[in-house]
């Protein structure tokens, strides 16, 4: 990873925290389901919006917290919306008590991720970054989350 990404992926674990808090993520929650292909309406059409916008970088119809991301944009850091988002959102998914998570590997421990999580880990990162978080016992990337009625929660990534 950059040094810019890096830094913003800190400058997120403030962030992070909160969303852990917010979103019960702890050890009793973590119960996952595997989901496939079987998306709630609201959730697929809140996947498609994001997609969508991040794409056009249009942060008008990105209605969710982006402005953290937009000031790094304008001072020329690396487009994370626009670039890393729809990847994100275009990978596996599961399901974790009522929030669609994207990619699937965010919902298990590295010792469940199958062979098509690792292939599709390997289009943003390295071999030693997925060992990183192999090692750390969680990805630890960039993730989505969107509640199963919709509400887009988060686009965060670090620990």
């Amino acid at each position: 990873m950059t040094g810019s990404v890096r830094a913003l992926g800190l400058g997120l674990v403030v962030l992070c925290g909160f969303l852990a808090a917010a979103c019960g993520s702890d050890e009793s929650t973590r119960a996952t389901t595997s989901v496939r292909n079987q998306l709630p309406a609201a959730v697929a059409a809140k996947r498609d919006a994001i997609v969508s916008a991040a794409r056009a970088f249009d942060y008008d119809r990105l209605e969710d917290p982006v402005g953290y991301w937009r000031r790094l944009e304008e001072q020329g850091e690396v487009p994370i919306l626009g670039d890393y988002l729809p990847v994100i959102l275009s990978g596996p998914f599961a399901k974790r008590n009522d929030i669609y998570v994207w990619p699937s590997a965010y919902a298990k421990k590295p010792s469940g991720w199958t062979a098509a999580d690792r292939r599709w880990l390997r289009k943003l990162y390295s071999e030693q970054e997925i060992r990183g978080f192999e090692r750390a016992g969680a990805y630890l990337g960039w993730r989505v989350g969107i509640r199963k009625g919709g509400t887009w929660l988060f686009f965060i990534s670090g620990d």
